[in-house]
């Protein structure tokens, strides 16, 4: 693609962390940019090491798995949301990292099957079994059932958990970041939500990585 020198206007608005809108005119040799107008800015990410290594992770999965030339307003939004929250910080980073691992997942074909238990349909129980490559849960009873089961990845859900997947995946996007969780389910979620994402999209990314090399664990 081509692209003009960037400058004057056009400066502010191609910052990292900044949400504008962008006027681009297409050829044969690719795409120009002729113009932009900044929106928002989340400049203050850069203020924190740590929020500003979740935002180039972040920055990492959209690149990936993003399709161009395709609308995408609600992961725009809640992009938009995530680094919000990452400029305030008023939830832990943990906490935003597994909310945003899980639901872009969710959004973009990932979708886990979190409906009932694939043998029995049983909604709920005291434990259910979360199989993160396969995306399905199962009850506890049959779980002990089927032997094959045990050489796979699995994570054991209690209740809370439970809801907080189900809510993440099926919510509506406002309403992500309107809940909490007690710090232990926080990092139980945050290691599902981190392993489902590896998982299927079968690789991972060196700004992670960087993030868990400098992230300081509470």
């Amino acid at each position: 693609a081509r692209r003009k020198k960037i400058g004057g206007r056009i400066r502010v608005p191609h910052r990292f962390s900044s949400y504008a809108t962008f006027c681009v005119s297409r050829s044969s040799k690719g795409y120009t940019l002729n113009s932009a107008e900044p929106i928002c800015s989340f400049y203050n990410i850069s203020a924190d090491i740590e929020a500003l290594s979740l935002a180039a992770y972040f920055a990492d999965i959209i690149k990936y798995c993003a399709t161009s030339e395709e609308e995408h307003e609600d992961l725009l939004r809640f992009t938009c949301m995530t680094y919000f929250q990452l400029e305030k910080q008023k939830l832990p980073l943990r906490f935003i990292k597994a909310i945003f691992e899980f639901r872009f997942l969710s959004r973009i074909g990932f979708m886990p099957d979190l409906r009932a238990c694939r043998e029995c349909i049983a909604y709920k129980s005291e434990t259910m079994m979360f199989l993160p490559v396969e995306g399905i849960i199962y009850c506890s009873d049959c779980f002990e059932e089927h032997s094959e089961l045990v050489e796979k990845n699995v994570f054991a859900l209690n209740p809370t958990l439970l809801h907080t997947l189900r809510y993440v995946a099926y919510s509506e996007t406002d309403k992500m970041y309107r809940f909490r969780i007690s710090k232990e389910n926080e990092k139980l979620f945050s290691a599902i939500a981190e392993f489902y994402l590896l998982a299927q999209l079968n690789r991972s990314f060196p700004t992670l990585d960087y993030y868990k090399n400098i992230a300081i664990e509470t």
